[in-house]
């Protein structure tokens, strides 16, 4: 059992430099990555030390466990800290913060003027009890994230958070591994809080590597747009839009750049390319959307590539591959995952049904 625990922590250790490297890379070029980079980098040092204290000199004494175990505990506040990036475009407000991360500051400090195991045993709760509250909010955050992408973008590869339940899944395995290995001190509980550890730390770095900031893609698209607006005719305001008449008038130019300019073949279209495609603004377009056509923008777009696709199932023999690229489609696993949410039929069943 001293091996394997030894064996977990040896895991874990070289994971978290492999994935501290990775996010520094990518987070020279990217704010959402750097954010994490720094998340973990705060949890490769608690790692340097803790492998100092138990493998090469036990500097402090009796008091390794608890104050080891306390230093674990400062990684859930920051584990709230990452998950709000994530789900918002802008960092945790610094009162917010503070409050997030007081607890642990204070009882740390208290316990290393003067231990006292009932500071231990209370901080160890507090660290179970706001392990749960971030699973609970992450499920909502999650969830509000997912439905303002499908507000915005027209494929959500790379954008989506659906990966989050997942690591909340596996973050409520750790909270409890972790209070019970606290509890028994067994080697075989270590053990099995380094694999998950691993596990969180592996998956984390994998899924935040790919994904894609939200407010990046957004600020690419209105630069983009800043510039056209030079050049082209000024974009068309609310007012100007209810001069010109009732909303069939912006029905017909919605319609035409979707079946003349097939605006929707774009890949990576945003509701900021509509706009300025349409001279208008995006809060204009998502109430037309929402109110007028009761759909989402990215329901909107997609619902177009699927009737693009179902007309080069039933006419030609393009592979699902070039029917893909065809549609305005980014991935072939987006496009059976929404074609199949679309008609109840896989790409492949519509085909032989309609031919």
């Amino acid at each position: 059992m001293m091996r394997l625990r030894d064996f977990s922590c040896g895991l874990f250790f070289m994971l978290q430099v492999s994935g501290t490297i990775v996010m520094y890379i990518k987070g020279r070029k990217h704010k959402l990555q750097r954010s994490a980079f720094y998340f973990m980098f705060y949890l490769l040092l608690i790692s340097v030390f803790e492998f100092y204290v138990f493998f090469i000199d036990n500097i402090l004494g009796s008091q390794e466990r608890p104050v080891t175990d306390m230093l674990q505990t400062t990684a859930v506040p920051l584990a709230l800290f990452l998950l709000y990036r994530l789900t918002h475009p802008y960092n945790m407000r610094f009162v917010a913060a503070a409050c997030n991360v007081a607890p642990y500051v204070l009882a740390i400090s208290s316990y290393i003027v003067q231990p006292d195991r009932n500071v231990y045993e209370a901080i160890l709760w507090v660290a179970l009890a706001h392990s749960i509250f971030i699973i609970l909010y992450g499920a909502y955050a999650v969830k509000r994230f997912n439905s303002i992408i499908i507000q915005s973008f027209s494929s959500d590869d790379r954008l989506s958070l659906r990966w989050m339940w997942y690591i909340l899944t596996l973050f409520l395995a750790l909270a409890a591994t972790w209070f019970v290995a606290t509890k028994t001190k067994s080697p075989l509980g270590a053990a099995a809080y380094n694999t998950i550890c691993s596990s969180i730390f592996a998956s984390l770095c994998y899924f935040i590597y790919r994904q894609e900031d939200m407010l990046e893609v957004l600020d690419a698209s209105n630069k983009e747009k800043a510039k056209a607006d030079v050049t082209d005719t000024p974009p068309l305001t609310l007012k100007a839009m209810d001069n010109a008449g009732p909303d069939y008038h912006f029905a017909q130019h919605l319609e035409k750049v979707f079946v003349e300019d097939e605006i929707f073949l774009n890949p990576t279209l945003n509701i900021n390319d509509l706009a300025q495609a349409l001279h208008t603004n995006r809060t204009y377009i998502s109430n037309y959307l929402n109110q007028q056509l009761d759909t989402s923008f990215y329901e909107y777009v997609n619902g177009w590539r699927v009737d693009k696709a179902k007309q080069l199932l039933t006419n030609t023999e393009l592979t699902l591959e070039e029917i893909t690229m065809q549609s305005g489609f980014n991935s072939l696993s987006s496009f059976r995952r929404y074609f199949v949410s679309a008609t109840g039929l896989t790409p492949s069943a519509y085909r032989r049904r309609n031919k």
